[in-house]
């Protein structure tokens, strides 16, 4: 009859799977002045004790930046952007910044980046921030078995940190702990490859209507790498036209 849903034994078992078989999600990003950066959204890997980052995309232009990490038992960890294998990143999990809790991501939001005026996705966590403040570190820290004592997280006492949540890792590997801090953004050297000729194309179009954000790869002081979100110059419009000429 209208109005009625009726469900049999069967779909609610393959229902029930699917409600279970859904991996821990958390989203968040800054707010300022009453707009907002693209979120960044953390998926913990059902199976294995690994992470999924996906920056907010643009739109109907699809998905946004893609980032894997897989943080192996053995202390050898490794992040892939997308599904390329090419250009892997390996490294030695870095040692404990607290006890109980290692740092593996940092993401870095300027205030520049708050660009955007829709809603974000249901259950976004917004973290406000001054239009003066100091970029916003979203540090992703590996929080081992028992190391949760009283709600407790890195600088929660001294740093004026806010924790932005935490969800947990497969594999009884401890749970992975958000926290956000506006610190001055370290000065330091980038190498970044050439973009395609179509990835320019992109860029340019996405210029042409509004700010350009993008995401460049660093490492931190612990050794902990870095995605930090950057807001293009508006000049950068000339250039790429210049360039695809």
């Amino acid at each position: 009859m209208p109005g009625n849903s009726v469900v049999d034994g069967r779909t609610r078992a393959v229902l029930s799977t699917f409600v279970e078989n859904r991996s821990p999600i958390l989203r968040f990003a800054i707010t300022s002045d009453g707009k907002r950066a693209a979120y960044w959204r953390l998926r913990a890997g059902l199976k294995q004790p690994e992470l999924f980052l996906e920056r907010e995309g643009y739109g109907k232009e699809g998905s946004g930046k893609k980032f894997h990490f897989s943080l192996h038992a053995s202390g050898q960890w490794y992040m892939r952007e997308g599904r390329r294998r090419q250009g892997r990143i390996s490294w030695a999990r870095p040692g404990e910044a607290v006890p109980g809790y290692t740092r593996a991501v940092g993401i870095v939001q300027p205030v520049t980046t708050a660009v955007r005026e829709d809603p974000p996705a249901e259950e976004t966590v917004l973290v406000p921030v001054p239009a003066d403040a100091n970029p916003t570190t979203f540090s992703l820290f590996i929080e081992r078995p028992g190391a949760n004592l009283d709600n407790s997280w890195p600088g929660k006492n001294a740093d004026g940190t806010t924790l932005v949540g935490r969800i947990p890792l497969a594999a009884d590997a401890g749970t992975c702990c958000v926290v956000a801090l506006q610190q001055p953004l370290q000065p330091g050297q980038v190498d970044i490859a050439r973009p395609s000729d179509d990835e320019l194309r992109w860029m340019r179009d996405v210029a042409a209507r509004g700010p350009l954000i993008t995401t460049i790869i660093g490492e931190l002081s612990d050794g902990a790498i870095a995605l930090i979100d950057l807001r293009a110059d508006d000049s950068v419009l000339a250039t790429l036209g210049h360039v695809l000429e």
